[in-house]
């Protein structure tokens, strides 16, 4: 058998991590042992960074990256991880079907980047020790994101300071003070226990947290087309279920934060959209890829 590691940020009993370990079996049933995976999960073989560079180098691992993540591989990829791109979780499977992102996937696999699958694990909101009703707020506190240059500088553009960390340290970064936020889907800000070491939870739901699951071409080219077919259409089975339980558990998350004490805001949408055109400048990006996003998007609902 061909055998793989899998890595991914999310904790094991988060969403993500129940799907996508209950696919992968899935994968070995239906291949009949031919494909065989090692799940780690919470950054176990190291930060995004780390394993996307040992990905490329050609250790048989298949990564979770989220699209800022391989935007930066990618430039004009990057503006699909921008705020406020997706109007829905599902508007990610409606980008995978079409011309743009096959486009994409083509240059992404000229980097030793083979993508697998594309979804989306739900709204991603900040979760912090200060307040958060609009983007002024952020200014001059230190907030956590991931390593990508749109995810820190969504955070430049606001006048905080961003910094990043491996997910499994953002406890004790937030206990001690050494950041004052972190963002992520509900899911795994929950499952992360992340609501005993902070007083506030902002639902901005500025990103929709698209990813991709990657591997190096070298390994997916020897994997026969009939598996190939069983990993794709399993994978994209498995990113629909995602979202639609972390839709369906959305209200229920929120709650669960309200009977921990965690102050719920619903802050202003509209302030954090406003600073996006800044994001485009500061990236060196042409704004009008948005209008090639949002065009592919709605020809493929």
């Amino acid at each position: 058998p061909l055998t793989f590691k899998v890595a991914y940020a999310e904790t094991e009993d988060s969403i993500f991590g129940q799907v996508i370990n209950a696919a992968f079996a899935e994968i070995t049933e239906k291949t009949n042992g031919r494909l065989v995976f090692e799940i780690y999960p919470g950054n176990q073989l190291g930060s995004i960074t780390d394993v996307l560079e040992q990905q490329v180098a050609g250790a048989p691992l298949i990564c979770s990256m989220g699209f800022d993540n391989l935007g930066d591989t990618v430039p004009d990829f990057a503006p699909a991880s921008f705020p406020y791109v997706f109007n829905d979780l599902y508007e990610v499977q409606a980008l995978a079907k079409s011309d743009w992102i096959a486009n994409i996937e083509a240059q992404l696999v000229e980097k030793s980047i083979q993508p697998l699958c594309y979804g989306a694990i739900g709204y991603r909101h900040f979760i912090s020790t200060f307040e958060i009703n609009t983007a002024a707020d952020c200014a001059g506190h230190i907030m956590r994101m991931g390593p990508s240059g749109a995810a820190q500088g969504f955070i430049t553009v606001m006048n905080g300071t961003p910094t990043t960390s491996t997910w499994a340290d953002n406890y004790s970064l937030l206990q001690t003070g050494v950041i004052e936020s972190c963002e992520a889907p509900l899911s795994l800000l929950l499952s992360s226990s992340l609501g005993e070491v902070c007083d506030y939870l902002a639902l901005s739901g500025h990103f929709v947290n698209p990813f991709s699951l990657t591997m190096n071409p070298i390994f997916w080219n020897q994997i026969s087309a009939e598996d190939q077919a069983i990993v794709k259409d399993t994978l994209a089975a498995a990113c629909v279920e995602m979202a639609d339980q972390a839709m369906a558990m959305e209200a229920e998350f929120v709650e669960e934060f309200k009977a921990q004490g965690v102050t719920v805001t619903e802050p202003d949408k509209a302030s954090f959209a406003a600073v996006v055109p800044e994001l485009y400048e500061l990236l060196d990006l042409d704004p009008a890829i948005y209008d090639d996003i949002r065009a592919a998007i709605d020809a493929n609902k």
